[in-house]
């Protein structure tokens, strides 16, 4: 958040000054994180953790001070004890922070319980949790499958919908979080063939391949989880984060190394890059120019080198 990063590996947590190149403060804590996914809102930032309770580590979702060391413990993810494996029974790993239509804040929190560890199965849900009056809207409702693995990635809300990317399933949710209206299955037969991430952007939803074979680009419309446009061009197993910058998405794939630009009104490819290096891209970013004088930028780095690319507009 503006000149602030705070980020975190497993229970250590640290914030830096960005301006200064200074640590703030940093702080190691009793517990321990599966996500490292922090999502800042406000003045604090939230993230899941696992904590000790009784011998049994449980999971639940953290408050932290953006400026202080300070934390709290907001709510306790309500997980069956269905099968107990390691001295747990399921996993909070991704969450959704936001205000609902009365400006509430509020934590859409997807998690797993264990019914089958050495099948590696589990089953999947969620609670809507409502930080401001501290308060359950809904308590638990279970995703329809049982699966290898859980949420892949960061649920989105989409107008008035949320929708939770799970194994090579993507499920539509009601804005109340009471139940499924959609089921979305991209892929047929075993995990392998994938995984997708999602984003969404001017209230529409996108999704891309995250592992596997297949290569898909893709429009879905949030309210059915129909295919509005789709393109297999791409070099597969995308890297976990996807842009958008007037009207264009990029992301870089892990399969090629390349960076990917799309046009999202038409769908197709607009250009893909590979570096001078011939290393593939790890990480990019975009940025939109905020100032007078300044211009939009794409910039992308490999294991050696980081570049600075002239937007596709």
């Amino acid at each position: 958040k503006g000149n602030l990063v705070i980020y975190n590996d497993n229970n250590r947590f640290c914030a830096i000054n960005l301006d200064k190149g200074t640590t703030l403060w940093k702080d190691k804590r009793q517990g321990s994180s599966h996500s490292r996914d922090i999502q800042i809102v406000g003045n604090h930032y939230y993230y899941p953790y696992e904590l000790e309770k009784n011998g049994v580590l449980t999971q639940v979702l953290m408050r932290g001070d953006l400026l202080s060391t300070n934390f709290e413990m907001l709510v306790e993810a309500p997980i069956e004890r269905i099968q107990l494996f390691g001295g747990f029974y399921g996993l909070l790993k991704k969450h959704l922070i936001h205000h609902n239509e009365n400006q509430e804040l509020c934590a859409l929190l997807p998690f797993s319980e264990n019914i089958d560890i050495y099948k590696s199965q589990s089953i999947n849900g969620f609670i809507l949790y409502n930080i401001s009056n501290k308060r359950f809207i809904t308590k638990k409702v279970r995703l329809p499958d049982t699966v290898v693995v859980g949420v892949v990635d960061k649920p989105v809300k989409v107008r008035n919908v949320f929708v939770i990317a799970g194994d090579d399933y993507i499920y539509g949710v009601s804005g109340d979080a009471k139940e499924v209206i959609w089921v979305r299955r991209s892929f047929s037969g075993s995990r392998s063939n994938g995984t997708l991430f999602i984003k969404s952007y001017k209230n529409r939803l996108f999704a891309v391949n995250n592992t596997g074979t297949r290569r898909l680009t893709m429009e879905l419309d949030p309210d059915t989880g129909k295919t509005l446009w789709i393109d297999v061009g791409n070099g597969g197993s995308t890297r976990p984060a996807l842009y958008f910058l007037n009207d264009v998405l990029y992301f870089a794939s892990r399969g090629d190394g390349r960076l990917y630009a799309y046009d999202i009104n038409t769908g197709k490819m607009l250009w893909k890059l590979r570096s001078d290096d011939d290393e593939s891209f790890t990480v990019m970013q975009v940025r939109k120019a905020e100032k007078p004088g300044e211009t939009d930028m794409l910039v992308a780095c490999t294991w050696k080198n980081a570049y600075r690319f002239k937007p596709a507009r």
